[in-house]
């Protein structure tokens, strides 16, 4: 009887050391339970894929296509208060160039227009030699003229008043696109030579 128990409690002391084998496989989390341990290869790719998704960012494109000049342009136009070009080419010149020609240039060229309301100046940009502005106008109605029949012509939508540019300038030439201000689709572009300006 005696011996028995002695190997009853052997049996019991070998099964515990056993279970506590099996149970040191598995960490214990912090609600109680238990989860798998991770292996250092596992932490060590996830660190890999986390570093190398991080490291990729997309290259950024760039906003303006080289668009070819036209073969030949005509002179400057022959519009009281056009400016001359400047000397020296830089950002702020050909800003301060191009927005007091398109100023001049719309009022001269559009009998709708009365006076140029606002003028923006939304981008300058240095694309290899030239320079890129764009721009948008708003302005006044004219007042309406009555013809000889004594009728006045239908006032336009108020959209009619407002439109969009852009201007690509290099020391010899300047072109500018009219462009649409509702959906910037081109609908005019006119050339100059600059040179001797």
């Amino acid at each position: 009887m005696r011996r028995r128990d002695v190997l009853r409690v052997t049996m019991g002391v070998v099964g515990f050391s056993g279970l506590s084998g099996c149970i040191g496989d598995e960490s214990s989390s912090s609600n109680g339970g238990t989860e798998p341990r991770s292996t250092p290869t596992e932490t060590a790719a996830s660190a890999t894929e986390t570093s190398g998704a991080t490291a990729a960012s997309p290259t950024p494109t760039p906003t303006e296509t080289p668009v070819p000049f036209p073969e030949t342009c005509g002179p400057l136009p022959d519009i009281d208060g056009v400016p001359s070009p400047p000397p020296e080419l830089t950002e702020e010149t050909v800003e301060a160039f191009v927005g007091e020609f398109e100023r001049v240039y719309a009022l001269a060229t559009n009998e709708e227009y009365g006076d140029v309301e606002s003028l923006r100046i939304h981008s300058v940009e240095t694309v290899g030699e030239r320079y890129v502005v764009s721009l948008s106008v708003d302005a006044v109605p004219a007042t309406p003229t009555a013809d000889a029949g004594g009728t006045t012509s239908t006032p336009l939508p108020p959209d009619a008043y407002t439109h969009r540019a852009v201007y690509r300038v290099t020391g010899e030439r300047m072109v500018r696109e009219l462009r649409s201000h509702i959906d910037d689709s081109l609908l005019s572009r006119t050339c100059w030579t600059l040179e001797g300006g």
